[in-house]
C-alpha cells in the first residue's frame, strides 16, 4: 500500500503542481480521511514552503496536517482530559517523528533548502519534489502503522 500511496501523491503533484495539497490528499484518500473542498483548498497555500517563501516543505505540511486530522479521529473524543498538552500529546509525538524522520531523509525541513531556486519547472527539480513528496508520504505512513523505514 505504501508504495501505491507515493504514487498517487506524485500522480497528485504532477497534475497540480502542489507538494502540499498532494500528499495530503494522497494520505486522506489512503487513510480514509474525509475532506471537504475547502479542507482540500486550505492545503492549496502550503506549498513551496507557504506560498513560495522557502518555509516548511509542503509535502511534510501536508504529512502533519493529515496526522493531525487521523490521530484525532483514532483517539476519539478526549474532552475528559482537561490538560491540552496531555490532550493532544500522542498527536504531538507522532508528527515529532514525522518531522524528524523527514529531515533526515531529506536534509532539511525547508522548501528553501530543498529547492533553493523555488523552481517548479526544471525537470530535474521536479524530479527532485517527486522524490521528495514520495519520502513524505512513505515516512508518514510507516510512522501511522508504527513500523520503521
Amino acid at each position: 500500500m505504501v508504495k501505491s500511496v507515493g504514487k498517487r501523491a506524485v500522480e497528485l503533484l504532477d497534475e497540480s503542481r502542489n507538494c502540499a495539497f498532494s500528499s495530503f490528499v494522497a494520505l486522506a484518500e489512503a487513510l480514509g480521511v474525509d475532506l471537504n473542498d475547502g479542507m482540500r483548498s486550505m492545503s492549496i497555500g502550503f506549498a513551496g514552503g507557504i506560498s513560495g517563501s522557502g518555509h516548511i516543505c509542503g509535502a511534510l505540511w501536508g504529512s502533519v496536517a493529515i496526522t493531525s486530522l487521523y490521530t484525532m479521529k483514532k483517539l476519539g473524543n478526549r474532552d475528559n482530559i482537561k490538560d491540552p498538552l496531555k490532550r493532544y500529546m500522542p498527536v504531538y509525538m507522532k508528527c515529532a517523528e514525522i518531522f524528524r524522520k523527514f529531515v533526515e531523509v531529506n536534509g532539511s525541513p525547508n522548501c528553501g533548502d530543498l529547492n533553493p531556486n523555488l523552481d517548479l519547472t526544471s525537470e530535474e527539480q521536479r524530479r527532485k519534489c517527486r522524490e521528495i513528496v514520495r519520502n513524505a508520504v512513505e515516512i508518514t505512513l510507516f510512522s501511522l502503522e508504527d513500523r520503521k523505514i
